[in-house]
């Protein structure tokens, strides 16, 4: 039921570098008046929610301008471990530097931060404590960052069991409740493209040299062409983008099955295929301003309606 009000609670989903789309919709929201009243966040969100909570978001946004490919490897502390790639501090270090540490429940607005326990399966949700622990644990991707200890307990990623936590984010009466979805997987787009590479591709290895650049720079306009996003690459490509779709896959399928349980009054969406690597960690302004025009097109058409 739509709402006269202006508050808001603000659910943000998993995502990596997709995740800063949300710095761009949370300033549209203040943009047009909108009172952000409670944010719950499941890994990328739970930074990016938590940074805004802890009013860090300025300092955040700045330094997270500045980084460039070669900076994005700089701040990832690689580690020969069986069971990770990178220990995860570095980075978190990093943005301590620029936003204070501080319990969870001493921050302005009511913050949830949402965690995997690894043995149990069950969900950790963060209420209390100290802000940077529950965004560490909330932020760990299985076998990519080192999970997190805390209370004897082992913590991965929080996108494992609630990739959109809208159940967790505490609400008040009248308040608007939103999500914003970096996870969303649309089979016949995805299929319409790859059927459109392979039409391009096929037969390449018989064209001359002068037809397969111009079938090269054709294939490009297909990846690019109005869609400063990625399109997906062939999963068949090498572990990592295995990985990578497996992953998206899963935090699409739990996201979908937590927005019929708790349907919100706005849902934003960006796709899965968009942003990946290091290509999206290097290129943050293009992506939050993405985040704006998608909270600005959810908002007029609530608004309207």
């Amino acid at each position: 039921m739509k709402t006269n009000g202006k508050n808001v609670a603000l659910a943000l989903a998993s995502g990596g570098p997709r995740g800063f789309a949300y710095i761009g919709a949370i300033e549209e929201l203040q943009k047009r008046g909108y009172t952000i009243t409670s944010i719950a966040g499941t890994s990328a969100g739970s930074l990016v929610g938590g940074i805004y909570a802890a009013g860090g978001m300025q300092a955040f946004k700045e330094w997270l301008f500045g980084l460039d490919p070669v900076k994005v490897v700089a701040l990832m502390d690689f580690s020969i471990s069986k069971n990770y790639l990178v220990k995860g501090e570095k980075v978190i270090n990093a943005i301590k530097e620029r936003v204070p540490d501080i319990n969870i429940e001493d921050l302005p607005i009511p913050f949830a931060a949402v965690a995997t326990d690894l043995y149990t399966g069950e969900e950790v949700v963060f209420r209390e404590g100290p802000l940077f622990d529950a965004i560490r644990a909330s932020i760990s991707i299985p076998s990519m960052f080192k999970p997190a200890e805390w209370k004897g307990r082992t913590l991965v990623d929080g996108g494992m069991v609630n990739t959109l936590p809208l159940n967790r984010v505490q609400r008040t009466p009248g308040d608007i409740l939103i999500g914003f979805n970096v996870n969303q997987i649309d089979a016949a787009e995805i299929q319409g493209f790859l059927d459109s590479r392979a039409a391009l591709v096929e037969n390449r290895s018989e064209m001359s040299l002068i037809q397969r650049i111009q079938s090269n720079l054709q294939e490009f306009r297909l990846v690019s062409d109005g869609r400063e996003e990625h399109l997906p690459v062939d999963a068949s490509d090498n572990y990592f983008s295995i990985l990578q779709r497996s992953f998206g896959i899963m935090n699409c399928s739990i996201a979908r099955i937590g927005i019929e349980l708790t349907p919100p009054d706005i849902l934003v969406s960006l796709p899965f295929d968009s942003y990946h690597g290091v290509y999206g960690y290097s290129h943050a302004p293009e992506i939050v301003e993405k985040g704006r025009e998608l909270m600005a097109e959810a908002l007029d058409k609530y608004e309207n309606s």
